[in-house]
């Protein structure tokens, strides 16, 4: 008298769908994962770049140096040093990748040293 049997458990054919499923899931979302985080750090770089843009505007302003002052002009160490004091915590920000960034010129835009396209400053 086993009219009604007690399901326990999976079938086996149940398990292999839901994985699957599962890793197909995973295959798709990869590439969108790995595209956000090249954006972020784009992003990020620009950001960086940007504050300091303003933080050499703001140093030049307030010290009045000429248009063609610079690096080379004001000295390297005192010119980063002294644009660095207008950004939080008087640091040159560096690439998310590990590259230098630089002020450079006051007519010229702060660079970033990655070498990647996207981190470019426009």
């Amino acid at each position: 008298m086993r009219e009604q049997q007690d399901k326990q458990g999976f079938t086996l054919v149940e398990i292999v769908i839901v994985a699957a499923v599962i890793g197909l899931l995973a295959a798709l979302a990869a590439p969108l994962f790995s595209q956000a985080r090249t954006s972020s750090v784009a992003h990020t770089c620009k950001n960086n770049l940007r504050q300091m843009e303003y933080a050499k505007q703001l140093a030049a302003t307030e010290l009045h140096w000429k248009e063609t002052d610079g690096p080379g002009s004001i000295g390297n160490p005192f010119y980063r040093d002294t644009c660095s004091s207008y950004l939080k915590g008087a640091t040159r920000p560096e690439c998310p990748t590990g590259a230098a960034c630089f002020y450079n010129g006051i007519n010229q835009p702060a660079t970033c040293q990655s070498g990647i396209a996207s981190h470019v400053l426009r």
